[in-house]
């Protein structure tokens, strides 16, 4: 929470203080940023690399699902930066794979528990931003924000900059995720 001082005007009001949550707000949509620069980069890995069907789609979505599932359960605080982490890890593990291995299916149940490993955080996230929020919807309404832009910003800049946005965006969004997050803990270690 960031609190916002508006002095008075001189007529002698007193001094306001605006109490203004903006950062849960930005943590929420950065993470939605991060988590659609990760799938599109997986789903999109998986298409170039490994099958060109809808269930490659299918399989990164699925997978994606049960590894935010399985983060919902995650109840120790503090452990964000160090899933996010394991979780570029685990994408650029999928894309190195994937790039010397080409159309190789015994490299699949890898592949799968790399993006489980991404998505990981996904869960963690949104149980650990919960109370920061007034409600569920607040929450999924900023990630959301940012998931929908996420994609459209994944999807361009593979258009202009070809597959080396794959590789530099998840990177970009993941400090841009944490950047809100350093901020309010600062904040709430000053307070």
């Amino acid at each position: 929470m960031v609190t916002i001082h508006v002095p008075g005007v001189r007529c002698g009001l007193p001094r306001l203080a605006v109490k203004v949550t903006v950062l849960p707000g930005i943590s929420a949509f950065t993470a939605g940023l991060y988590f659609a620069a990760c799938q599109v980069g997986y789903f999109l890995h998986m298409e170039f690399n490994l099958s060109s069907t809808f269930v490659s789609f299918y399989v990164t979505i699925g997978m994606w699902l049960l590894g935010g599932l399985l983060g919902l359960c995650v109840r120790r605080a503090g452990l964000g930066p160090l899933m996010m982490a394991v979780g570029l890890g685990a994408y650029y593990a999928h894309w190195w794979i994937l790039t010397t291995f080409p159309f190789e299916m015994c490299w699949l149940p890898l592949d799968l528990f790399f993006i489980f490993a991404t998505a990981w955080y996904s869960g963690y996230f949104f149980r650990q931003a919960r109370p920061q929020f007034g409600s569920a919807r607040s929450l999924f309404f900023h990630e959301n924000n940012g998931f929908l832009l996420g994609y459209v910003v994944a999807l361009v800049d593979l258009l202009l900059y070809g597959q080396t946005a794959l590789q530099i965006l998840p990177v970009v969004t993941a400090v841009g995720h944490l950047i809100p997050q350093a901020v309010a803990r600062r904040g709430k270690a000053a307070s």
